[in-house]
């Protein structure tokens, strides 16, 4: 069962218990129709905040997905135009480096003599890091940085230049703080949530199951009003 169908449940429970008017009169504070109504003003609250919180997250892993989407021919295409300009040989290296860690591949060991075992460790470098933005982002740093610092770096395409890359780099740095700063926000929604409908003390599903109980102590079990309540499930999660 979801958390909103227990929240749901919850309020046609209190709708029953406001029902019932002065024959609903249990002792504890917490089962009284005031108590519950606030609790369940306080669950659909904090329920909207999960689904907002959810909403923004979404946002934000889509907004990067799209931010990112290309940079993998960018750092190929950087790549190329480093090795055009000249460079030495070892910031080459460090550019080509990045360049495959960005594609998420191992720079493959240099082979003195050629092998029998040379088509295995062909397919031991195509090793895939996965889809890590922050690892992308900080390899394109990487890359860029060598960009910025080589004199002869000097390409005329607008989306080459130095200027350009720093932006670029300063825009995937802030697509992933976005990711980060929701899934923080989304993740104090769902302990909230949490604590609101199963860890607190009288929470949402401990008051239900001794508001049913109740019911039927006091109405007796085969009464309609037990009847009513008992049809009402409620589902603690495993947390």
């Amino acid at each position: 069962m979801s958390h909103s169908k227990n929240m749901q449940a919850f309020g046609k429970l209190t709708g029953i218990c406001t029902g019932l008017g002065g024959n609903y009169n249990p002792g504890q504070q917490n089962l009284q129709v005031n108590a519950m109504t606030t609790m369940l003003n306080i669950a659909q609250q904090i329920g909207e905040e999960v689904k907002e919180a959810q909403y923004a997250y979404d946002f934000a892993t889509n907004q990067r997905v799209e931010g990112f989407r290309g940079i993998r021919h960018l750092s190929s295409r950087i790549y190329g135009m480093l090795k055009a300009s000249g460079i030495d040989l070892a910031t080459l290296e460090d550019a080509r480096n990045s360049k495959r860690k960005i594609w998420g591949l191992r720079t493959p060991k240099p082979l003195a003599v050629a092998t029998e075992n040379a088509e295995a460790e062909k397919k031991a470098t195509a090793f895939t890091y996965g889809r890590d933005f922050a690892a992308i982002a900080s390899y394109f740093a990487k890359l860029t940085n060598v960009a910025v610092m080589e004199g002869k770096y000097q390409p005329n395409e607008p989306d080459l230049t130095v200027v350009s890359l720093v932006t670029k780099l300063e825009q995937l740095q802030t697509l992933n703080q976005a990711v980060t700063e929701a899934e923080i926000r989304l993740e104090k929604a769902r302990r909230e949530r949490n604590n609101v409908y199963y860890l607190n003390e009288s929470n949402l599903i401990d008051t239900a199951l001794t508001t049913k109980l109740y019911i039927r102590s006091a109405f007796g079990y085969k009464s309609q009003e037990h009847q009513d309540v008992m049809k009402l499930k409620f589902t603690k999660p495993d947390l």
